[in-house]
């Protein structure tokens, strides 16, 4: 490992450092997403959609857990 992947870099967006060299080839050739999402720059229609999104899947959990264990009674 080289010196940089040591390092950690600060911005507005922290950017995820990399594992290793083969994620840093991956990071630097495919272009695998580095940085944070930071969902109050994100457009409000985005924003709703993955809140709305993330509360259908917590609300689903429960409903199933719920019914499953409803199922032995």
């Amino acid at each position: 490992m080289n010196q940089k992947d040591d390092e950690k870099v600060t911005s507005e967006s922290q950017e995820i450092p990399s594992f290793n060299s083969v994620t840093d080839h991956y990071k630097n050739i495919i272009g695998v997403p580095t940085n944070k999402v930071d969902m109050k720059r994100m457009p409000r229609i985005l924003r709703f959609f993955g809140y709305f999104v993330f509360i259908f899947m917590v609300v689903c959990s429960v409903i199933f857990i719920i019914l499953y264990f409803l199922q032995f009674l």
